[in-house]
Order: structure tokens, then sequence, then C-alpha cells
């Protein structure tokens, strides 16, 4: 059970995530992380194929090879990662409604003030639960 109250994230793996959302702005970035249990060992960033400030959208094909290229390092998908240009590191109720993924872990990166914020959750079934981020 502790894997769901705990993630553990490399200080590269978050300086690319917060790189690729940045180069996004003023729209959401989005991608998506693979690894083993609750560790990340992959960050994979995406096109954005809908940006806009306030939502993102990822190309079903782009999706589908990146979950090989997982597969063919032998690391599984488990997460999921966009940023808030203009918000704060809380999933929106579009990014509450459209979680299909309830073991997945969603990292909400709030990029709108000088300082980023990352933030990682579990959302199942509409319900949100807190998921503490242990860089290594």
């Amino acid at each position: 059970m502790e894997q769901d109250n705990t993630v553990l994230l490399s200080k590269k793996m978050y300086s690319k995530m917060i790189n690729k959302c940045r180069r996004g702005l003023p729209n959401e970035a989005c991608g998506l992380l693979s690894g083993r249990g609750n560790r990340c060992l992959t960050v994979w960033p995406m096109k954005n194929i809908e940006p806009t400030p306030f939502s993102f959208a990822m190309d079903i094909n782009q999706q589908e090879k990146t979950l090989k290229k997982m597969k063919d390092i032998n690391e599984d998908f488990i997460g999921i990662y966009h940023s808030h240009p203009n918000g704060i590191a809380v999933p929106s109720e579009d990014d509450i409604k459209h979680a299909v993924y309830p073991e997945a872990f969603y990292f909400v990166i709030s990029i709108s003030h000088k300082k980023e914020d990352l933030r990682c959750y579990k959302i199942k079934e509409g319900k949100v639960k807190n998921v503490e981020i242990l860089y290594y």
C-alpha cells in the first residue's frame, strides 16, 4: 500500500519535465512516465495536440508508440504529467474527469510563477489523493 502514498523521482527527471513545460508556454505541456513499481525511470515528453493554456491532449498514435518503447526497455507505464501555466499544481475538474488510469501517478506542474511547483496525485473514481514525491 505504501507504493500508493509515495513516488520516487530523480532530480534529472524533475528538470526534464520542468524544462519541457517551460518550452510549452503559454500552453499546457504533457508527457508520460515509465518505471517499475513507484519508481519513475524515464520521462517521455508528448506533443500537446490541442494546445491551449487550459488543456492538453495526446495523440493516440504517439502514445501507442511510446508504450511500445517502454516495453522494449522493460519498463511499465506508471504516470502522466502536465503543466498548469496559469494555475496551481492541483488537478482541475477536467483533469479529474479525464483520469482513466487509477493505477497511474498524475503529476501536475505549476509554472505560472518564477518558481515552479510539482505535485503528484492518484485519481480514482473522481477522488483525488495526494502522493508524496521522494527525490533521488
